[in-house]
C-alpha cells in the first residue's frame, strides 16, 4: 500500500513545472524547457523518446525537506507523454541520457496553480521545487505496443477460452445478447421500462477476485432504463424476478470490450454477477418511498438536534461555565492569556488542539503529531469553532472551546461512537504562532 501512495504523489508531482524565467543560478534551460545541471553525462546513451517507457531513480525536495524518493525502494517506472507544461520532468527526462544524473529545478507555484487548481499562499510564491533525476533505462515505444499487443491478445484468448466452456455447460443457458445464464431463483415480477428498482449485487473477476459488492454495504437504487455500470448488466436487471436472484457472466463485447476500466477491470475481462432484485416500484411507490425516507431523516435529524441540545446544557451547568455564548454559540473560555496583537481574519497561524466529544473522550489531538498545526484564518481549512476562536487569542494564549455541531462538523460523522453526526465539541486550543 505504500508504494501505490508513494506512486501516486509522484504521479501529481511529476507534473509540475517551471516557468520561462531564468531565476536559477547555476541551471541551464534546456531545448525542452527545462532548467538542469547534470552531475553525469554519458553522451553515448540513448535518450528517451515521448511514449518511451523509462525506469529513473528520483528524488525530490522543497527547500530542503525531502518530500519522495525511491532510494531504498524500486526504481519508478514512467512512460514519457507529451508535457502538459514547459519545464516539466518529462521535459527533463527527454534531455537526457541513459546514465545521466541531473537535478531539475520547477516553481512551487506551478504545481499549485496548473496541477492543483490552487492560489498559491504568498509564502509559496517563487519557491523553488527540486528534482534529482537518474535515467536508468529505456524502453522504446515500439517494444512497449508490442508487448501490450501481445498482452492484449492473451487476455482475448483467456476469455474466449473461458466463455467457451461456460457455453458448453448444459446447466448454463445464453440469452441472443450473448449473456450467460449460470442460475436463477424467484418467479416474481421483473422491471420494466420506467420503473425503478432497489438491487444488491456482487461483481467478480472470472478468476474470483471482488471487484464491487453492495450486499451488507447499501443496496443500489436506479430507474430501470438507464444504463448503470455496462450494457451487459442494465439487459439482465430486466430479467431478475423482485425478491430473486440471477448468476450470470457478462461477456467483454457487452461490458468494457478491449479498453477495460480505469485500472480496476482489464481489458476483455469477463464480469461474473450475483444480482439480488429486492424491490420494483413504479413512480408513484418510488416517489412515495422517497418522502417516507427522508420525513425518517427529518425526524432523526430533530432527534439528535434536540439531544444536542440536553448535552451542551447539562455541559454547560455541569462544568460551571460562567462565560456568555458567542452569536454562534460558542462558549469561549480563557485559560492563559497570550502576548501581541491577536489573531485576525487572512493570518498564517499555528496553533495546537485538542478535539474531545463532551463525555471527555480524545477524538484528535495535534500534540499526538509531535507539531503544531499551520493554516491560514479564513480558507476553510480548519472547523468554524477553531478559526472563530482563534481570532480571540494573541499568541501564547490557551482557551476551551465548547461549540454546538453547527461550528464543528454538522451532520458529517468523524466516528460513529466518538462524534457521530450533530455532536458537540469540547476543544482545548492553544494559538502557538502568528506568522
Amino acid at each position: 500500500m505504500n508504494r501505490i501512495l508513494n506512486l501516486a504523489i509522484v504521479v501529481v508531482l511529476l507534473l509540475t513545472v517551471s516557468c520561462n524565467r531564468s531565476v536559477f543560478s547555476g541551471y541551464d534551460k534546456t531545448e525542452s524547457g527545462a532548467y538542469m545541471k547534470f552531475y553525469e553525462r554519458n553522451t553515448e546513451g540513448d535518450m528517451p523518446r515521448i511514449g518511451d517507457a523509462v525506469t529513473i531513480e528520483i528524488t525530490q525536495y522543497f527547500d530542503d525537506t525531502m518530500l519522495f524518493t525511491t532510494a531504498g525502494d524500486k526504481p519508478l517506472q514512467l512512460e514519457i507523454r507529451k508535457s502538459d507544461f514547459i519545464g516539466d520532468v518529462p521535459d527533463a527526462l527527454r534531455m537526457m541520457h541513459v546514465g545521466d544524473s541531473a537535478r531539475l529545478v520547477v516553481l512551487s507555484d506551478s504545481m499549485f496553480v496548473n496541477m492543483m487548481q490552487m492560489e498559491v499562499a504568498e509564502q509559496y510564491l517563487g519557491r523553488p521545487i527540486y528534482y534529482d533525476l537518474k535515467l536508468l533505462s529505456i524502453k522504446p515505444y515500439e517494444v512497449l505496443q508490442a508487448e501490450r499487443r501481445a498482452m492484449l491478445d492473451d487476455m482475448r484468448m483467456a476469455e474466449n477460452e473461458y466463455l467457451v466452456g461456460l457455453q458448453a455447460d448444459p446447466k448454463n443457458s445464453v440469452t441472443e445478447s450473448g449473456l450467460i445464464i449460470m442460475e436463477k431463483t424467484g418467479k416474481g415480477k421483473v422491471a420494466k421500462l420506467g420503473d425503478y428498482v432497489d438491487i444488491d449485487f456482487l461483481m467478480c473477476t472470472m478468476g474470483g477476485d471482488t471487484l464491487m459488492n453492495s450486499f451488507g454495504v447499501e443496496p443500489v437504487e436506479m430507474q430501470y432504463g438507464e444504463e448503470f455500470i455496462c450494457k451487459g448488466f442494465t439487459e439482465a436487471m430486466g430479467m431478475v424476478p423482485e425478491g430473486g436472484t440471477l448468476r450470470f457472466v457478462i461477456p467483454s463485447e457487452l461490458g468494457f470490450d478491449s479498453t477495460g476500466y480505469h485500472g480496476l477491470i482489464n481489458p476483455y475481462a469477463p464480469l461474473v454477477i450475483k444480482m439480488r432484485m429486492n424491490e420494483i416500484m413504479d413512480q408513484a411507490a418510488y416517489e412515495a418511498k422517497q418522502a417516507r425516507i427522508e420525513a425518517e431523516k427529518e425526524a432523526e435529524k430533530e432527534r439528535l438536534l434536540q439531544l444536542e441540545s440536553q448535552l451542551m446544557k447539562q455541559y454547560i451547568n455541569d462544568n460551571g461555565v460562567t462565560v456568555e455564548p458567542t452569536e454562534t454559540g460558542l462558549y469561549i473560555i480563557p485559560i492563559e492569556e497570550g502576548e501581541g496583537e491577536m489573531a485576525k481574519w487572512g493570518d498564517n497561524v499555528s496553533v495546537h488542539y485538542a478535539l474531545y466529544n463532551l463525555k471527555g473522550e480524545l477524538v484528535e489531538s495535534s500534540y499526538d503529531y509531535g507539531e503544531p498545526m499551520s493554516f491560514v484564518i479564513g480558507q476553510g481549512e480548519m472547523i468554524p469553532a477553531i478559526e472563530d476562536a482563534l481570532m480571540t487569542m494573541a499568541p501564547g494564549a490557551k482557551v476551551k472551546v465548547v461549540t454546538p455541531s453547527d461550528q464543528a462538523f454538522g451532520e458529517i460523522e468523524i466516528d460513529q461512537d466518538l462524534l457521530p453526526p450533530y455532536s458537540p465539541l469540547m476543544i482545548e486550543l492553544e494559538l502557538v504562532s502568528i506568522e
